[in-house]
């Protein structure tokens, strides 16, 4: 191709597509391409990959590690989803970037490393889904990725010391390193909580560790490119496979299915459209693996006669399996955004609005790969809530958990009282955490608007840092489901942000300790000393105060997971435990949808965990 640019069309070209395949994976994203890339090591296993974006791996809007956020809002790369008014944010509707492009959103991601809970990942058995524990997925936490230690330098830089070399993935795909460009704030980060006696305490993988800590990124140490599911998972091995086809372009419309006598019901193949226009329908010899992420899978199972009888009647569809918890128990972790003033010693990104400051930066990444667009370190916390880790905010904090899960009936949910018990111990140990705070060296401001293209706009005079305080484990619980039988409509999606009063209640006196994170040294040097806020003049010395923010800065970490979860049918659940759809014989999930409880953290490394175990259990089912 002459210009690197434009999508590789000769991989959505369907000449030479065979009529049926063992195994058909709808979604060549994250999880897809983890599972079909190791299903076809096997010669003698035949798959084929659908996805309906383009083939764009060489694109440096998706290789450069700085531009990622440039794909946002862009059709060609973002499925631009939106969600509905939200009741708890004031009626403000919330973007959700998704990859629409081979690799999926982890082409597009910040690709921020970050790994969950022990605790989160346990609770995951506790809600019936046998083997599914810490202990059993800490090996594919190390399957997916390589860790390239940083030089001593900046591991003194960085305050790496927590870091256990001998635990880290070792030969995985994907390419994890903390990236050679770092600044002030990165350096002065983990020291501020050191000071403040919260020193990050154990390897992140071991799922224990808590505390101000920096995280690596997914980028190859070597070509200081990002390093994700299309690049590593459909390499240029992978790509010469015989066995291996993957069609770009490709919609899938629904998933074939023929209910059996006296069995499950059998998936017997998928109906999609090509780029050219051409309907097919494709068998599945053995299995259709539904990789399409946490708003489409529930879309299309539901497209296909999956979900509540009542909603598909509504529209039209046949109902094959009515499960009425298809695209329920959505949940996602709300962040709320302050920007501070950066000192006026202290460059920041926002300084790349200047159009000559940009053609610089990328002038030096295209000659020698260094700069803020080689970035791959990003600062983080995970943090419980200060003010309850006394004796007298112990009995503050199960005081405030009794007032509001006593009696709780807002959800006919099976498993809500289950899922609110695994949370409410997780809030009252002083070894977990409740929040994930995140520092974006940039200003961001959400009254701009709801999409990326208005809010991460440096449109606000000056340099800012801007620090986030996610709701690692949320109470509440959403929704995506079609409203319309066009599976090119898109589905309607209700995070319900805020809804469960918990959520505003541990986050609101998370936003109060920003105000001394930012009062903390050597972090508040950095700072403008009566510098300007974005929300401007905010601040949060009262808990009425930060109640009230909440609902004005909330946005969404794009973390989207539980709409097909994986739990048992009475419990709420759409897979059982070997990711299998209830009812069927031969049509699994595969993705962040069948994730039952949200773990801390951002994902990416949950759903390649999640997908090369899923790859083993499709495998030893055929021995």
């Amino acid at each position: 191709m002459d210009d690197v640019n434009t999508a590789n069309t000769e991989r959505a070209s369907t000449e030479g597509l065979l009529e049926s395949y063992d195994y058909v994976v709808v979604g060549g994203g994250t999880a897809g391409l983890v599972v079909a890339s190791r299903l076809t090591e096997n010669k003698d296993v035949t798959v084929l990959v659908l996805e309906a974006g383009a083939d764009r791996l060489g694109d440096s809007r998706i290789t450069t590690p700085g531009l990622g956020l440039t794909t946002w809002d862009n059709p060609d790369f973002d499925w631009k989803f939106m969600t509905t008014p939200q009741d708890g944010l004031n009626g403000r509707t919330v973007a959700h970037p998704r990859g629409k492009t081979l690799g999926g959103s982890t082409a597009i991601n910040v690709g921020l490393m970050a790994y969950p809970s022990k605790s989160g990942v346990d609770s995951w058995e506790k809600l019936g889904n046998k083997g599914w524990n810490f202990e059993t997925l800490r090996p594919y936490y190390r399957k997916f990725h390589t860790y390239t230690p940083p030089s001593k330098e900046v591991s003194d830089l960085l305050a790496l010391d927590y870091m256990d070399y001998d635990i880290q993935g070792k030969s995985g795909p994907i390419k994890v390193s903390f990236g050679d460009f770092h600044g002030p704030l990165q350096k002065d980060w983990p020291e501020t909580f050191k000071r403040m006696n919260t020193k990050y305490t154990g390897d992140p993988l071991t799922g224990l560790g808590s505390g101000g800590h920096s995280n690596p990124a997914s980028i190859d140490a070597r070509s200081k490119t990002r390093s994700h599911a299309g690049s590593e998972y459909y390499n240029s091995e992978a790509r010469s496979r015989v066995n291996l086809r993957v069609l770009t372009e490709a919609l899938v419309e629904k998933i074939t299915l023929e209910p059996m006598q006296n069995g499950p019901v059998s998936a017997k193949g998928v109906q999609f459209s090509s780029s050219a226009g051409e309907r097919r329908v494709i068998r599945a010899t053995k299995e259709v693996i539904l990789a399409a992420g946490a708003f489409q899978s529930p879309q299309l199972l539901e497209l296909s006669g999956i979900g509540s009888q009542a909603l598909l009647e509504r529209y039209g569809v046949k109902t094959v399996i009515d499960n009425p918890f298809v695209g329920e128990n959505l949940q996602d972790h709300a962040v709320a955004v302050l920007s501070f003033e950066a000192a006026e010693h202290i460059p920041t990104g926002d300084v790349l609005r200047d159009p000559q400051v940009f053609a610089a930066a990328m002038e030096e990444y295209n000659k020698s790969k260094t700069g803020i667009f080689a970035a791959g370190t990003y600062c983080s916390a995970f943090m419980p809530v200060a003010d309850f880790l006394s004796d007298e905010g112990e009995a503050r904090l199960k005081q405030l958990l009794d007032q509001h899960l006593a009696n709780d009936s807002s959800s006919a949910f099976p498993s809500q009282k289950q899922q609110y018990e695994l949370l409410r111990s997780v809030l009252q140990s002083k070894d977990d955490s409740s929040i994930h705070y995140i520092m974006a060296p940039f200003q961001l401001n959400v009254d701009a608007g709801p999409s990326p293209t208005q809010y991460l706009v440096p449109t606000t005079e000056g340099n800012y840092m801007t620090l986030c305080a996610a709701l690692n484990h949320p109470f509440s619980r959403g929704s995506v489901h079609i409203q319309s039988p066009d599976p090119t409509e898109k589905p309607k999606i209700d995070p319900k942000y805020l809804s469960h009063p918990l959520d505003n209640e541990i986050l609101a006196r998370h936003v109060q300790y920003m105000e001394e994170l930012v009062r903390a040294e050597p972090l508040a040097s950095l700072l403008k000393k009566d510098g300007r806020r974005i929300p401007a003049g905010k601040h949060v010395e009262e808990l009425g105060e930060a109640r009230t923010l909440g609902p004005q800065t909330v946005t969404s970490n794009f973390h989207p997971t539980g709409t097909c979860a994986m739990m048992p049918k009475e419990l709420g659940g759409v897979v059982d435990e070997r990711l299998m759809v209830h009812g069927t014989g031969n049509l699994r999930v595969i993705d962040a949808s069948i994730i039952p409880l949200e773990p801390r953290g951002n994902i990416q490394s949950s759903v390649y965990a999640i997908a090369e175990r899923a790859a083993d259990l499709i495998k030893d089912g055929r021995r």
